[in-house]
């Protein structure tokens, strides 16, 4: 019982430790912008309400969101997305105060650079905190005893993904398992006994998880064990067997609340914040775009088009959206009309493609009528590039998970082509490497990745892409 309260105030230290941080960085960072923006707006007692106002405001949204960096595994993805809802709730508050509090005396220029602030210094001491604490442990503290049901080959995986990274701060005590050890997958050496041993070396050792990997109809055995663990304060853990199968994440949810369903795949962008913040930077981007960037190049690229050759200035295309419905894209064209544009991609050398569409082509100039898709919604900034009909339609015959790419909204550009899958797909492993990159980010988007894709692909255009021909 002594190392549970032990390592339940480790957690509770690691918490507060990082928790002051954060208010630090809200106070200081509120007096250093108040300065840089206005230093003579406001009195001393002044200066101490909006301060009262503010830690309260901070406090509510931390109480709102937590801290997970005592986690043993966590990410700096996640951090970083933590601080954002963090933070947004913070940024609700003090509007919310300005507005309703008629003594506020800061304008939402002050706010906005304030919250901006906020955001990415507590990101970047939170990161840092996690690096500083994973060195820590895996440095032998803040560390948790970890027992492994099971010898196979699940075992094992498990053991190479805990154990065997020692930031995550495990110390093994060992496998236990009932099979002959012919038929262990494990080093035997690392093997201490059957299952019914488990209890004395729990207790010899004071186990503070247990995680089973048995396989099914085995993990019955384990039914004694689970009970004494709860009874005794240790955490256990259920490896499922079909991971024997399955090499990749998968999604466990409840059904009618009461029955544990499994998704083959997780997809951030089901969540209903994710799509929010997706959704919002959608809408901001491209509305600042649309205003203030594309009546030029609409004046500039479309009175080229048509003095250059015949036709409109707009190619509009039916293509596959999300859920698989069907939507208008827009792009400036490139080619000369002609009655295969809907059926034949673009080659090498293509006699089709004028002069300026080359060039749009290379610099993605072409897909900037997009944003007004993503305006109207069709289309995100960032996701799988949307295909025409009739690819869709063969290719969803040929390639398994094709269809996968269409669980989310399709975008200007997407995870595959910064990652070298644009262009002509000559042969079907072509669409198989950008079908499967395109199925990575579904299942691993977040905010960042899209700023990446972002920055890779302005640089791309600055270099001139190319496969874009």
């Amino acid at each position: 019982m002594k190392s549970k309260k032990i390592q339940q105030q480790h957690a509770s230290t690691i918490k507060f430790l990082v928790g002051l941080g954060d208010f630090f960085w809200v106070n200081l960072l509120f007096i250093g912008v108040m300065y840089l923006y206005k230093p003579d707006i406001i009195s001393y007692a002044g200066l101490k309400y909006h301060m009262v106002l503010v830690n309260m405001a901070y406090a509510i949204s931390l109480f709102s969101t937590g801290i997970i960096l005592d986690r043993r595994i966590v990410n700096s993805e996640n951090i970083v997305a933590l601080v954002f809802r963090t933070t947004a709730i913070f940024a609700g508050i003090l509007i919310a105060s300005s507005t309703i509090l008629s003594s506020m005396i800061f304008k939402p220029l002050y706010w906005l650079l304030y919250i901006s602030c906020i955001f990415i210094f507590i990101s970047t001491w939170r990161v840092c905190s996690r690096l500083l604490l994973k060195s820590y442990r895996s440095h032998g503290g803040n560390h948790r005893q970890l027992i492994i049901l099971g010898a196979g080959s699940v075992a094992q995986r498990v053991y190479k993904s805990t154990v065997a990274n020692l930031e995550y701060g495990y110390r093994f005590i060992g496998f236990f398992d009932d099979r002959a050890p012919e038929d262990y997958k494990v080093d035997p050496s690392l093997v201490k006994g059957t299952l019914a041993d488990v209890e004395k070396f729990a207790e010899e050792y004071g186990a503070d998880e247990i995680i089973c990997a048995l396989p099914a109809g085995d993990d019955r055995n384990a039914l004694p064990i689970l009970r004494y663990a709860e009874n005794n304060l240790i955490r256990f853990y259920i490896v499922p067997d079909f991971m024997r199968f399955i090499r990749k994440s998968v999604s466990l949810t409840t059904l009618a609340d009461s029955i544990p369903i499994i998704s083959l795949r997780e997809e951030p962008l089901k969540g209903g914040f994710n799509r929010f913040v997706k959704r919002s930077f959608d809408i901001f981007v491209s509305a600042i775009f649309t205003i203030c960037v594309f009546p030029t190049l609409f004046i500039v690229l479309g009175s080229i088009i048509k003095a250059t050759s015949k036709g409109p200035i707009f190619f509009k295309q039916k293509r596959t959206g999300e859920n698989g419905e069907d939507f208008t894209c827009l792009k400036f064209r490139t080619m000369t009309v002609n009655k295969d544009a809907d059926e034949k991609q673009a080659t090498k050398g293509d006699a089709r493609v004028t002069k300026i569409g080359a060039f749009m082509r290379k610099t993605n100039l072409d897909e900037m009528p997009q944003f007004l898709n993503v305006l109207k919604g069709d289309m995100s900034i960032v996701g799988p590039r949307p295909h025409m009909l009739k690819h869709t339609e063969m290719y969803s015959h040929l390639i398994d998970k094709y269809m996968v790419r269409h669980f989310a909204k399709p975008g200007i550009t997407g995870w595959a082509q910064v990652t070298g899958f644009r262009g002509e797909t000559k042969d079907i492993s072509d669409m198989e490497g950008r079908v499967k990159q395109d199925v990575w980010y579904i299942e691993n988007w977040t905010f960042w990745l899209d700023l990446k894709i972002i920055c890779k692909t302005i640089v791309n255009m600055v270099k001139g892409e190319e496969k874009a021909y």
